[in-house]
């Protein structure tokens, strides 16, 4: 669990996850987290192969670490999606019960109280379980977040029907989904969506809104990054890696003009990612 949690936080969220679990027995506790899926499911192994894997993996044990350089140097500037959540999460006190459905090595938004399910035991993680069958009970969540897990299982059908059924009625989902972004494993990745597909994806919920995440200069940027690091690898995996880290702090810096690229008709043409909220009234 996020090891900066005081007592009574701490205990306020185990009860909460108390309350929402099914009657299952779990596999037993993998790093301080309630593990239903077999194995000690220790994130060593948690992106793709390669230096580039490698250098995630190592970041990974340390969660703040990590999303800091991530949110420095990665190739997309998400603007819209943090104002979006944090306007959703502002409508949700710790009362509430939020998931955090593939949550990785993070609280999100410093939000102690949000309940963390992942298939890996990272410290910050209260649940080890399969998104596609999640050990809750039905219409137990207020809000379920989701980001950046649906391109990387094979099944995201089963995962949106399962956050539907786990959600409570009047609750939310919040979902990001990549449409032009680069192949990037964690440790696989299957999927990529428009706006009508995700529109599909997320069709049996009562209330859909979908709206640019990551903007069209996100998906240049990072392909163009891709681009040259190929070029130069002299096809070299390594190389490649190397010059794609090194792109990727050179020009970090020109993600920003998405900041106006995301307000022009026809954005979402080749934008990088849509979120979606999704509401299940009945």
């Amino acid at each position: 669990m996020c090891n900066q949690d005081t007592a009574p936080e701490e205990k306020r969220k185990a009860e909460k996850i108390k309350s929402i679990l099914k009657d299952i027995k779990p596999h037993g506790i993998r790093n301080g987290a309630i593990c239903f899926l077999s194995g000690d499911r220790l994130p060593v192994q948690t992106a793709g192969p390669g230096l580039q894997g490698k250098i995630q993996n190592f970041l990974k044990k340390h969660g703040k670490v990590y999303y800091f350089l991530l949110d420095l140097f990665m190739p997309v500037y998400d603007g819209p999606l943090r104002k979006r959540i944090r306007e959703i999460l502002f409508r949700y006190d710790d009362k509430s019960v939020i998931l955090n459905l593939g949550s990785g090595p993070a609280c999100y938004m410093g939000r102690k109280d949000i309940i963390n399910i992942d298939a890996y035991a990272f410290d910050e993680v209260d649940i080890v379980a399969d998104a596609s069958d999640i050990p809750v009970e039905n219409d137990s969540a207020d809000l379920v977040i989701n980001i950046s897990l649906l391109e990387h299982v094979r099944n995201p059908y089963a995962i949106v029907k399962e956050m539907h059924r786990i959600v409570k009625c009047g609750g939310e989902i919040f979902c990001f989904l990549p449409f032009l972004q680069p192949f990037h494993a964690a440790p696989h990745d299957f999927q990529r969506w428009t706006e009508q597909g995700a529109k599909e994806l997320f069709s049996f919920f009562d209330e859909v809104e979908i709206s640019i995440a990551q903007g069209p200069t996100s998906s240049l940027l990072w392909i163009l990054q891709e681009w040259l690091a190929l070029s130069l690898s002299f096809g070299s995996r390594t190389v490649h890696d190397i010059w794609f880290l090194l792109l990727m702090v050179v020009s970090a810096p020109l993600k920003m003009l998405d900041v106006f690229m995301v307000k022009l008709p026809y954005a979402e043409k080749i934008a990088n990612g849509f979120y979606v909220v999704a509401k299940k009234l009945k």
